[in-house]
C-alpha cells in the first residue's frame, strides 16, 4: 500500500511541530511532580587514595571484564567488574559497564543502583543520567526518570540524541502529556528518520492522535506501519487500531473492513467482536443486521464473559428484537459487572418504559442522573415518562429543558421542548393545544 509516506515525510503535523529546544523539558502536567529532583546525587569531592598495588589489582580485573564481554561471556564479566570494584569503589567504568549487563538482562533496579553510584562520582556524565532515565522509566519511576532526563539535557554537549529523545516521548505519553509527547517523538524522526524504533513511534504517535481526535493523522499512522508492525505488535492490532478510528469518523463500512480483517487472523478477538456485532447493530448502516449483531456478541462473550460493554451491548439487540425478557438478562449482567455506569441504568429504564413498568423506569433514570447528571438523553428519557406518567407536563417541561442545555444542538429535544412549551401555554389561557399531542418515544442511548 502506498499512502505517500516514507520516512522523512512523516504524517500529520509533525513537520510543521517545533521540537522542544535542545536543553528544555517541559513539565507534565497531568501529575504533579515534586519541587525539589527525586535523583539526589552527592558528589564526593575527594576519593580515598590506592596504593600501587590495589590499583594495579583493580586494573587488571578490569582488563579480564573487558576481555569477557568482548567474547560474550556475560557472568565471567560480571564477576570481574565485582572484584574490580572491591578494589577500586569508585572505577565509574567498572559501575556502568556492570550496570550495562544488568539493564540488558532486564534488571532495571539493579542497574539504577550502579549508574547512580556512578553518578555520585561523576555527575556531570550526561549519557549516564539518559541511560538512568530509562532504567527509571522501565521501572515506571516516572518523576525519577522525569528528574534523570532533565539532568542528560543539561549536562551533554549534544542532547539531540534520538534515543533520549525516544525516552522522553514515552515518558510524557505516559504522563498524559500527549502535546509534548509527540513533540518529543517529532525530534526524534528529525534527528533519525531511520531511527531503529521508527515504527514504534508511529504506532504511539497514531494512538496520540486518535485521543486528540486528529482522525485523518491517526490513519496515515497507522497505515504506514501496517505492513511492518513494530514488535511485539501484529497485522490485525494495527487493523484494530484502523477500524477504531474509521468508527470514530463515522466510516462505517471501513471499520466494518478493518474489524473483519482482524478476524481473518485471530477469530477470537472479544473486543473486535463486540465493536462488529454493535456495527451490525446500528440502524443507520447499510449492513443493518440484528440477527448477525447477536451472533457476533455472543461469540464474543463466549471468549470474555466478564465485559459488561458487551452484555450492555447484547441488551439493546434484545430489545430490537422485542425480546425484552433476554434483554433484561443482559442488562443485569452488564450492571453486575459495572453497577456505576450511568448508560447501563438509562437502558433499563427504557426497558421499564417499554414494558409500561413506570415505576421502575423512573428508579432506573434517577439512579442514571445521580451516576452523571449530565447525559442529555437520560432528561430526555425522564421528560418523556413524566409526560406518560399521569401527564406530569411541568416535571416533563423541566426534564427536556436540562437535556436542551446539556444539548442545545439536538433537533428532537429542541422540538418537544418547544411543542411542550405550548401546550402548557395553551392550556394556561384555557384554549386547547392544536392537534393531537403524538406519543414520544424514548431513546435508547
Amino acid at each position: 500500500m502506498n499512502n505517500g509516506l516514507t520516512p522523512t515525510n512523516y504524517p500529520g503535523p509533525l513537520a510543521a511541530v517545533a521540537p522542544p529546544g535542545p536543553m528544555t523539558m517541559q513539565q507534565p502536567s497531568s501529575q504533579q511532580l515534586p519541587q525539589q529532583p527525586i535523583v539526589q546525587i552527592q558528589p564526593q569531592a575527594q576519593q580515598q587514595p590506592m596504593d600501587p598495588l590495589t590499583q594495579s589489582t583493580a586494573e587488571t580485573w578490569l582488563s579480564i571484564a573487558s576481555l569477557a564481554e568482548t567474547l560474550d561471556d556475560v557472568d565471567r564479566a560480571a564477576m570481574a567488574y565485582d572484584a574490580t570494584l572491591q578494589y577500586n569503589p569508585s572505577s565509574t567504568k567498572a559501575l556502568t559497564s556492570l550496570a550495562h549487563l544488568y539493564r540488558s538482562r532486564d534488571m532495571f533496579q539493579r542497574a539504577a543502583e550502579l549508574y547512580q553510584r556512578a553518578l555520585s562520582f561523576n555527575p556531570e556524565l550526561g549519557d549516564i543520567w539518559a541511560t538512568l532515565g530509562h532504567c527509571y522509566l522501565m521501572l515506571d519511576d516516572l518523576q525519577r526518570a522525569y528528574a534523570a532526563y532533565q539532568q542528560a539535557l543539561y549536562h551533554l554537549s549534544n542532547p539531540n540524541v534520538p534515543k533520549l529523545w525516544h525516552g522522553i516521548g514515552i515518558l510524557y505519553d505516559r504522563y498524559g502529556s500527549l502535546d509534548y509527547a509527540e513533540e518529543a517523538f517529532a525530534k526524534v524522526l528529525e534527528l533519525d528518520p531511520q531511527f531503529e524504533k521508527a515504527n514504534e513511534i508511529y504506532f504511539r504517535l497514531g494512538i496520540i492522535y486518535k485521543h486528540q481526535g486528529k482522525w485523518t493523522q491517526a490513519l496515515e499512522c497507522f497505515r504506514y506501519i501496517l505492513p511492518q508492525p513494530p514488535a511485539p505488535l501484529q497485522e490485525w492490532d494495527v487493523w484494530f487500531q484502523l477500524g477504531s478510528v474509521l468508527e470514530s469518523m463515522g466510516e462505517w463500512q471501513g471499520a466494518r473492513e478493518a474489524y473483519e480483517h482482524v478476524l481473518l487472523q485471530n477469530e477470537r478477538h472479544a473486543k473486535v467482536l463486540q465493536q462488529l456485532g454493535c456495527l451490525y447493530g446500528m440502524n443507520n448502516v447499510q449492513f443493518y443486521d440484528p440477527q448477525t449483531a447477536l451472533n457476533l456478541l455472543l461469540k464474543s462473550l463466549e471468549v470474555d464473559s466478564t465485559d459488561a460493554t458487551t452484555w450492555y451491548h447484547l441488551g439493546r439487540i434484545h430489545m430490537v428484537r422485542n425480546d425484552y425478557t433476554a434483554a433484561y438478562d443482559a442488562f443485569q449482567q452488564a450492571v453486575n459487572r459495572d453497577s456505576r455506569n450511568p448508560t447501563f441504568w438509562c437502558s433499563i429504564g427504557v426497558l421499564y418504559y417499554q414494558i409500561s413498568q413506570y415505576r421502575d423506569a423512573l428508579d432506573a433514570y434517577t439512579r442514571a442522573i445521580r451516576l452523571n447528571p449530565y447525559i442529555s438523553e437520560v432528561w430526555y428519557d425522564l421528560g418523556t415518562l413524566y409526560e406518560t406518567c399521569n401527564n406530569q407536563l411541568t416535571d416533563a417541561l423541566d426534564a427536556y429543558k436540562q437535556a436542551a442545555r446539556l444539548d442545545p444542538n439536538n433537533v428532537h429535544i429542541r422540538e418537544r421542548l418547544d411543542a411542550l412549551t405550548a401546550q402548557l401555554a395553551s392550556q394556561a389561557n384555557g384554549t386547547a393545544p392544536g392537534g393531537n399531542q403524538q406519543e414520544q418515544s424514548v431513546s435508547n442511548p
